[in-house]
């Protein structure tokens, strides 16, 4: 059994206020959860309207399968619009 995180840190544009920077943001989680079957929770930045910190968790029979799906998650983020990934950390345990 394996264990999969990627942690993302984004940088949200064209928002004023918390509400607009979750408008943006809940599509996007909505769409990994009903596509990659994964956990996912905001980590940090919940109350900064220009940055947010989101949690991906994946458990897999190899740790082959969570590199793939965890890339495959991060390849998503990075194609999200006014949503920029600024850094991220992948583990696989």
């Amino acid at each position: 059994m394996s264990v999969g995180i990627l942690k993302i840190e984004f940088r949200v544009f064209g928002v004023k206020s918390l509400k607009d920077k979750r408008s943006l943001l809940q599509p996007f989680i909505n769409q990994i959860r009903k596509n990659y079957n994964v956990s996912v929770s905001e980590l940090d930045g919940d109350d900064d309207i220009t940055r947010s910190t989101i949690g991906f968790a994946h458990i897999a029979n190899s740790s082959k399968l969570n590199h793939q799906k965890l890339s495959q998650i991060l390849s998503e983020a990075e194609k999200a619009r006014d949503l920029n990934v600024d850094n991220y950390s992948t583990e696989v345990v």
